[in-house]
């Protein structure tokens, strides 16, 4: 059956104009009519979000220091832009082809190289486009976030089309990851490598026992997949977690170093680098991952306010009151951080805690005027906030502005606010799980700590308390489900290490000690 692509839109992401003219040429030669064309990936992201295409053509290496083709795909899917029922087609010579297809979910659908062949682009387009026609009505259900539905039809599909069975076994592992049955994606995985070697199976397979809490058997699947040198995201960071949750702190990073020498315009490797970096006190592997964290994040959906936060952190350290070169050049390069993420991100809450990281730049540098000049801006900011963020951010507001002319009107205010937050639904369960566990009821008290994190997630008060309990409910056990041992490391990695007070920074470091030994008891020696 011949294709007619008359009807097909496409783009092409490309920033070379001669091979780029060739091939649309080739395109128009097999029939499509419709061509747009990016010279960037953030130009290809924006016109995702404006239109929905049929195939699209991305070149893999677009330059150094520019995103790559792979990034695009990786981004889209991030942002919901990627539809299931659009043909990703990447652009790259054949010998690195296969290193890039180890993702599970964000892989090309096949690839092509240069110099163009319009016979051997036909072929390769045509078996692709075939298989994706049949599995529309499926795909489509994917598009519409429709999981469980679309589980049910993989099987239907298996059955009708043996011939497709790899390619649908891969959307239902995908799927089983996204609904959580993790169980189940494991049996998958293992059944597809017994017969054959599959990358991206065994990356499926590395992320369903990590978030299984097999976190040994996790890392042997994971290296196995790094080893032989596949460009995959997901395994380099599987891996860097999997080291730093049984307490290989130093490992993580060098993996996480390694990863972004690979893959330098990669804003997920390089913000999981700059987090566990700052944790062990690499402030400057720290300072320069999130720098270009930032950069590449710039406009996509990986942009984040942690990664500036998270810079000015690492900057910090080198601010004090001596003067010298480097202080200064700190200095600037933490309030150009701060500045540019009020202009990024402009809500009350990011303002809220830039002022309180500029106290703590005008404390370093023992400048007494500035620093109760900011100390007055951040309480001013924190009075503009309802009661919920006011109680969320009470203690940090109060550890930053200790010894300041505002202090004594915030401590007033904390009372004040004591009083409210019993009458919230957070508050209440919380004060409520704060008595089971002194009377070491833990399951009650683990049960109201998690329904206030519902009510009010990310408090970094509430996310303390659920994961003491958790903690104090294990050393009650003989035994920990791994599953369980997750959900806490996920509790706890989740909140940001910067935006605590100093009290809660020690609570958040004993805790994470005592979790990594409970997480290296469970694993095989």
């Amino acid at each position: 059956m011949e294709i007619n692509y008359s009807q097909n839109k496409v783009l092409i992401v490309d920033n070379r104009f001669e091979d780029l003219t060739e091939l649309k040429r080739v395109l128009s030669q097999l029939g499509v009519k419709t061509v747009h064309v990016a010279s960037s990936v953030n130009m290809a992201l924006a016109l995702l979000r404006e239109e929905t295409y049929d195939i699209c053509f991305a070149l893999f290496d677009l330059g150094k220091a520019e995103k790559n083709g792979l990034q695009l795909i990786q981004e889209a899917s991030a942002e919901g832009t990627k539809l299931y029922t659009t043909t990703f087609i990447l652009i790259v010579d054949q010998d690195r082809s296969k290193l890039l297809f180890g993702s599970l979910d964000t892989a090309p659908d096949t690839y092509i190289s240069k110099p163009y062949d319009v016979a051997k682009i036909r072929v390769r387009l045509e078996k692709i486009l075939r298989i994706k026609s049949v599995l529309k009505p499926l795909e489509k259900l994917l598009n519409q976030g429709q999981l469980s539905e679309a589980l049910e039809q993989c099987g239907h599909y298996i059955k009708s089309y043996p011939g497709l069975v790899l390619y649908i076994q891969r959307l239902e592992g995908e799927i089983l990851l996204r609904l959580g049955q993790e169980d189940k994606a494991v049996k998958l995985f293992k059944g597809l490598l017994s017969r054959r070697d599959l990358p991206w199976a065994r990356v499926g397979l590395g992320v369903a026992l990590s978030r299984l809490g097999q976190v040994q058997e996790a890392i042997r699947v994971f290296k196995g997949v790094i080893q032989e040198a596949h460009l995959c995201v997901e395994a380099f960071v599987g891996l860097a977690n999997a080291h730093r949750a049984i307490g290989e702190q130093r490992t993580a990073i060098d993996l996480l170093r390694q990863a972004t020498l690979i893959q330098p315009t990669s804003p997920q490797l390089q913000a999981a680098l700059g987090k566990i970096a700052l944790h062990e006190g690499e402030y400057s592997i720290a300072a320069n991952a999130y720098r270009d964290a930032i950069e590449y994040s710039r406009g996509g959906c990986f942009q984040q306010q942690s990664y500036y936060i998270g810079l000015v952190a690492s900057l910090q350290v080198k601010v004090d009151a001596s003067g010298d070169a480097d202080s200064v050049a700190a200095q600037e390069a933490a309030v150009k951080a701060l500045e540019e993420l009020i202009l990024t991100f402009s809500d009350l809450q990011t303002r809220f805690i830039a002022r309180l990281f500029w106290v703590e730049l005008y404390r370093a540098r023992g400048v007494d005027l500035e620093f109760m000049s900011a100390c007055q801006a951040a309480f001013e900011l924190y009075c503009q906030c309802g009661a919920g963020e006011q109680a969320q951010w009470q203690e940090l507001l109060l550890d930053r502005i200790r010894g300041s002319d505002v202090e004594s009107e915030a401590q007033q205010i904390k009372e004040q606010l004591n009083r409210q937050v019993i009458e919230l639904d957070w508050g209440k369960l919380n004060v409520q799980g704060m008595l089971s566990y002194r009377k070491q009821d833990f399951e009650k008290a683990l049960s109201l700590f998690r329904k206030a994190n519902l009510c009010l997630p990310d408090n970094p008060g509430v996310v303390l308390n659920l994961v003491q309990v958790y903690l104090e409910r294990a050393g009650q056990r003989e035994s920990i489900p791994e599953r369980e041992l997750v959900e806490i490391d996920e509790l706890l990695w989740g909140l940001d290490f910067n935006v605590l007070s100093r009290k809660q920074q020690n609570r958040y470091r004993t805790m994470g000690q005592r979790l990594a030994g409970l997480f290296a008891d469970a694993v095989p020696g």
